[in-house]
């Protein structure tokens, strides 16, 4: 019996890099797939997902997911989640992206992952605010009495990022992530 600790939910290691000629196959139905810009952020967040680092999760945050990490860091299975693993797009790629579509997500013009589109969701100015709030503002004197958002959005790197985001995000079960479609280890 392994003394190692299982990983987190459950679920055993969910890793999803390809090798050979599955990797091979992926990529040339990549190439023919719509392309979507990723941020940094979501590159590091292919990365985690590719190699397991975020076991259990198999893809990007739906809204249920999304909401109820922030609430009470649990997603909508229950399983507990410290902070929202989500895909933001702009509304022109969004728009142009259906429930059910395969896209190919690329960062600096490589393309890193692929993923099967199973929900979108507006993230307003408002939902911003709320995430920032519920998974950033703690309870010393720099969060009471307004003053989170008097120092937040200058100074904290997780407001920042959340505040920049676009304003929509997709949802889905990525088949490919990892350092790009092209990464061996």
């Amino acid at each position: 019996m392994s003394k190692l600790v299982a990983p987190h939910g459950g679920k055993g290691l969910v890793c999803a890099l390809l090798e050979g000629s599955e990797l091979e196959a992926e990529k040339t139905k990549a190439a023919g797939l719509k392309k979507i810009a990723v941020s940094a952020r979501a590159k590091g967040d292919l990365i985690m997902l590719g190699i397991g680092g975020f076991s259990p999760l198999d893809g990007f945050m739906t809204k249920a997911d999304w909401k109820g990490v922030c609430e009470n860091f649990q997603m909508a299975d229950g399983t507990f989640w410290p902070v929202p693993i989500t895909l933001d797009v702009t509304k022109n790629d969004a728009d142009a992206i259906n429930i059910g579509d395969e896209i190919a997500l690329e960062a600096d013009g490589e393309i890193m992952a692929t993923m099967k589109v199973t929900e979108k969701y507006e993230m307003t100015e408002a939902d911003k605010k709320w995430e920032c709030e519920k998974v950033f503002m703690g309870e010393g004197e720099e969060s009471v009495d307004g003053n989170f958002w008097k120092i937040a959005p200058e100074d904290h790197p997780g407001v920042i990022m959340v505040m920049n985001q676009n304003d929509v995000n997709i949802a889905g079960v990525r088949y490919t992530p990892g350092y790009s479609l092209g990464y061996s280890p």
